[in-house]
């Protein structure tokens, strides 16, 4: 493979990074649409590793492409919360479970640092970004491949979920970041306890607890 074509994937993971932290921060709103050009003029790079940074994240569900080809963040509709929701229902018991199992001081280590962080964290945005790599670590430790690979294809829009819940969350209680932390915390010392099954069980009872606070979902009349 050519030098120049390494540095130009290395070029495209930089800004696809960027644009990533971007979406999910808030920083481009959900329905705003993302110019070629101007992208390329405010990261100094020409137009090719910003499409190919845009395809990337279509891929990952942070972006998508109208029939025009123009790019637009995603807004997250009451039926993609409840999809995102119905995944996490599956996943977490069973990354909790695992965690249980095979977890490592190094990772009890560094969810405790989570937890710390959180507690300190000064916006909703980085309780959200912070919450989805307490979720990240705890999936991780588990050492099951194909759960990390089902992980992946869902973590950027887990994290858009939780932008957008932690907001109806906040907006009820007032209290998100305290009750992120004191679950997360809860859910740590199960997981360290050594016990798959109370891990589950917490981690799905985790989960539920965003039910209430899902949006209805407005059923289509049938054609």
């Amino acid at each position: 493979m050519p030098l120049s074509k390494v540095r130009r994937v290395s070029l495209a993971h930089s800004v696809s990074s960027q644009l990533s932290r971007a979406i999910v921060a808030g920083d481009f709103p959900a329905g705003s649409q993302l110019s070629e050009p101007s992208l390329a003029a405010t990261l100094g790079v020409s137009r090719a590793p910003i499409r190919e940074a845009l395809i990337e994240l279509e891929l990952r569900g942070l972006v998508e492409f109208d029939p025009q080809g123009h790019t637009r963040v995603p807004t997250l509709t009451p039926a993609d919360l409840q999809e995102i929701h119905a995944m996490r229902v599956a996943i977490d018991p069973l990354a909790a479970s695992l965690a249980a199992e095979h977890a490592t001081t190094d990772v009890f280590a560094a969810l405790e640092a989570n937890i710390a962080a959180t507690k300190d964290a000064k916006t909703l945005a980085d309780v959200s970004r912070l919450d989805a790599e307490f979720h990240d670590r705890i999936v991780k430790s588990g050492r099951n491949r194909r759960l990390m690979l089902c992980w992946s294809g869902l973590r950027d829009q887990v994290e858009l979920w939780l932008t957008q819940m932690q907001l109806r969350h906040q907006a009820i209680t007032k209290r998100t970041r305290q009750q992120t932390v004191d679950s997360h915390y809860e859910l740590l010392e199960v997981i360290r306890s050594g016990d798959p099954k109370q891990a589950a069980t917490l981690a799905g009872d985790h989960v539920a607890g965003w039910t209430d606070l899902l949006p209805t979902v407005t059923a289509v009349p049938n054609s």
